[in-house]
């Protein structure tokens, strides 16, 4: 409505800049209008009569097609029924504004309109030297478009599009395919059509590039033009690459750096992977290449900045490398999967499996086996691609099985006790050495494939029986191992005490050296921790035999010279010496 109302405004003015200034019978029209079936047309007017100073206020407004046909009455009877609600003075006739706007408009409504005014107590009149002619199309102008010829990436630019319409009160609706922000504007044109524009305020990217920039004016839903102009946009390098052909190892190779920009990039630089610059120029070439070869980068340069390509590797050609078997661990008495992997350019297309004895098993890059053991043979794999072939060489599965330990465990007792327990697992057990009240920790631990062996040693209080006791993730097992006792550690056990009792004795009397010389019915005590020797009375001779034979059972291997010491007592004169030589006769 808004819209509709500014419209109307600008025909008034415009119709009063071209109207008569003289008081007489006078008109002013367009000479022709154009309108497109469907929609609306309007036909500017203003007239003018004698008024001689005074003000008229019954006035009547007739519209004729032709000099007979009224398509326009205030009396609507009077109007002809093809016309009829279709017709409508927009302007008021008491400010002199005759402006006919037309619905619906037909092709056969082409022709020639005249406009009549009757004014009650003064006079009608017909203005026929000034009609305007209607000529109706079927398909409405294209809008026109106008934008710069280049604009910039990422910078804010201004579109136009203009479209020639007839009916103000329903003007087309003009659209963009870019988004942005949008406006629009309507003015009367000379021909008393009206210039709808809408303005298009957008950012455009690398993307827009010769891409269309659409405008399209909708009429009627079935009447839509549209026009478009295609976009120059300059932007900097972008998707810049390193391009080369596949080419075979320690043969050579020509790079090109490619981009897009616009304008074209005119400078490029090549660098190596850690930064150095290698050479200028679009091209770069490269002598003996292999897979280890270095990855390149190239940089490219236009008028509206630079970009590189970042590292990128040589596609270098080369047969099958690292070829492995590869599998999850399986459960003894499982089935399992392996695949066949290899490191190779172009990928390995063709694979075979073999036993250990070279015999072929499969062809394809998987293979399974079913009720795999711990003893299941060793299995390999060959990879060939387009050049080369190369295999893997036996690999074992890696089954996994509870502890099992062998006969071989046993314990040995030599100068001191050595058990070992030897274990096959896998994963690797862990061993506890198990005794009737406590438990010992291994001496030592070895490993040797999936066998491991555990030691433990021993010395005094070792029980006659261990127990060794292996678990891992996949169970346990428990054997008990006998163990054998030496006398000969036993006799060395004992012999070791008593030279210790006699050295301490020995030290003690030395350190009583000065001592006097004591009677023989004395009792001589010697005492070291918890033993006792002594001397008795001549008259207690049986007691003393008795003596010396205990003493005689409990130190056999030196009964002789304490035996002999005691019988001194019985008044043999020789005995007869320093108490100190007596008792270094003991040692």
């Amino acid at each position: 409505m808004v819209v509709f109302q500014s419209c109307l405004f600008a025909f008034i003015l415009y119709l009063r800049a071209y109207s008569a200034s003289d008081d007489n019978w006078h008109a002013t029209v367009p000479k022709s209008v154009v309108g497109l079936s469907g929609s609306c047309v309007v036909i500017p007017c203003t007239y003018n009569y004698p008024s001689n100073g005074k003000t008229y206020t019954d006035l009547r407004g007739i519209w004729y097609k032709g000099d007979s046909d009224i398509i326009y009455h205030t009396d609507t009877s009077e109007i002809i029924s093809k016309f009829k609600d279709r017709t409508s003075l927009i302007g008021s006739l008491n400010q002199k504004n005759c402006t006919l706007k037309i619905s619906s408009l037909q092709h056969d409504d082409q022709g020639e309109y005249m406009f009549r005014i009757e004014i009650k107590d003064l006079d009608m009149y017909s203005y026929q030297q000034s009609k305007v002619s209607i000529t109706v199309k079927d398909s409405p102008e294209v809008p026109r478009i106008s934008v710069d010829e280049e604009v910039t990436s990422q910078k804010e630019v201004t579109a136009t599009c203009v479209v020639s319409h007839s009916c103000p009160s329903d003007p087309p609706r003009l659209t963009w395919s870019h988004k942005g922000k949008t406006t629009s504007d309507s003015q009367p044109k000379e021909d008393a059509q009206l210039k709808l524009t809408s303005s298009l305020t957008f950012t455009p990217s690398r993307e827009d590039h010769n891409k269309p920039l659409s405008c399209s004016a909708e009429f009627t839903p079935a009447k839509t033009v549209s026009n478009n102009k295609k976009l120059k946009v300059k932007y900097r390098p972008y998707n810049v690459n390193v391009r080369s052909s596949p080419v075979k190892e320690n043969e050579s190779i020509g790079l090109t750096c490619f981009t897009d920009s616009n304008p074209p990039a005119h400078s490029f630089q090549w660098f190596g992977s850690t930064g150095s610059p290698l050479a200028n120029g679009s091209t770069y070439r490269l002598n003996n290449v292999t897979r280890y070869t270095e990855a390149i980068s190239c940089t490219a340069t236009n008028t509206e900045g630079k970009n590189s390509s970042g590292p990128q590797r040589i596609n270098v050609l080369y047969p099958p490398y690292n070829v492995n078997v590869r599998s999850s661990p399986v459960k003894e008495n499982e089935s399992v999967e392996l695949n066949c992997s290899s490191d190779s350019n172009p990928p390995a297309h063709n694979f075979q499996w073999f036993g250990s004895t070279g015999s072929q098993l499969a062809n394809g890059s998987s293979y399974s086996l079913n009720y795999v053991t711990r003893y299941t043979e060793a299995i390999s794999c060959s990879a060939t691609n387009t050049e080369g072939k190369n295999s893997s060489g036996p690999q074992r599965i890696n089954v996994l099985y509870p502890p099992e330990i062998k006969s071989g465990s046993s314990c040995v007792s030599e100068t001191f006790i050595v058990c070992v327990c030897i274990v096959d697992s896998n994963p690797p057990s862990e061993v506890k050495w198990l005794g009737p009240s406590s438990t010992f920790p291994s001496s030592g631990v070895e490993r040797n494939g999936s066998l491991t062996i555990f030691t433990l040693q021993g010395w005094l209080g070792f029980p006659y029986t261990v127990n060794c006791s292996a678990s891992n993730s996949e169970g346990n097992s428990v054997m008990t191992l006998s163990v054998p006792h030496n006398g000969l550690i036993i006799y060395l056990v004992v012999a070791s005490i008593v030279v210790v009792v006699i050295v301490v004795v020995i030290s003690a009397c030395v350190a009583k050296r000065h001592c006097g010389r004591r009677p023989a019915q004395s009792v001589l005590d010697v005492k070291n921790d918890h033993n006792e020797l002594k001397t008795t009375p001549k008259s207690d001779t049986s007691s003393q035999e008795q003596q010396n034979v205990d003493l005689y059972t409990n130190y056999q291997e030196i009964d002789q010279p304490v035996y002999k010491n005691f019988e001194c007592e019985d008044g043999n004169p020789s005995c007869e010496q320093d108490e100190d030589e007596a008792i270094y006769a003991n040692t």
